[in-house]
């Protein structure tokens, strides 16, 4: 099964932006986090974001990366 990897193409579940995860992190002592570069500025609020930091669970996979 597919997982979320750098390098991996992922969609944030919230504002449905679309990116390219560049790290892999800790959130907390229970949840990982992604770091991701999205490939057009996306919009949270009043922000405009070209990058984005949040926790896994906020992530879902769109196409795995194959550098297995």
């Amino acid at each position: 099964m597919p997982r979320i990897s750098v390098g991996s193409l992922v969609k944030h579940r919230i504002n449905g932006a679309v990116g390219l995860v560049v790290e892999h992190g800790m959130w907390n002592a229970d949840w990982g986090c992604f770091r991701v570069k999205f490939n057009k500025p996306a919009v949270f609020g009043n922000a405009t974001c070209d990058y984005l930091t949040d926790r896994a669970d906020r992530w879902v996979l769109v196409s795995a990366c194959d550098n297995q």
